[in-house]
């Protein structure tokens, strides 16, 4: 895949996560900044899923996700900002990096995709990737 491509696809995929915060939460995200901090099963306020990302345990990270998006008591709002989030964080890693992580940048889309079709949250087609 070109340059260009895998550039083009993640601002989409930063334009998907801008538009899902605006939408639900009437915000942008900032540069850097997530919408919640990144949370371990109990419920704690960590950075359990970024230390996995960033060790390269995205596959892992993902299906941690997708486990604490099913089986959590938490709000769905609390759910989408962390999908949004883990998502956003994900988009920010250099293609190098998700190479090395066997997670090309295409699956990142898929997956938000997929995260907001669990909780129930309807993607506007023109915003799909």
């Amino acid at each position: 895949m070109f340059y260009f491509e895998k550039d083009y696809i993640m601002r989409m995929i930063r334009e998907l996560t801008q538009m899902l915060s605006v939408m639900l939460f009437g915000r942008k995200l900032g540069e850097g900044e997530e919408l919640v901090a990144f949370m371990e099963e109990g419920g704690e306020k960590n950075d359990y899923l970024r230390r996995m990302i960033d060790e390269g345990q995205v596959n892992a990270a993902e299906e941690k996700l997708f486990d604490l998006l099913e089986t959590s008591g938490w709000a769905e709002k609390e759910k989408a900002a962390l999908a949004i989030s883990f998502y956003d964080y994900l988009n920010s890693k250099s293609d190098a990096f998700l190479e090395n992580a066997e997670f090309p940048r295409e699956e990142i889309a898929r997956g938000l995709e997929d995260a907001m079709e669990a909780l129930n949250v309807s993607i506007p087609d023109y915003l799909q990737i």
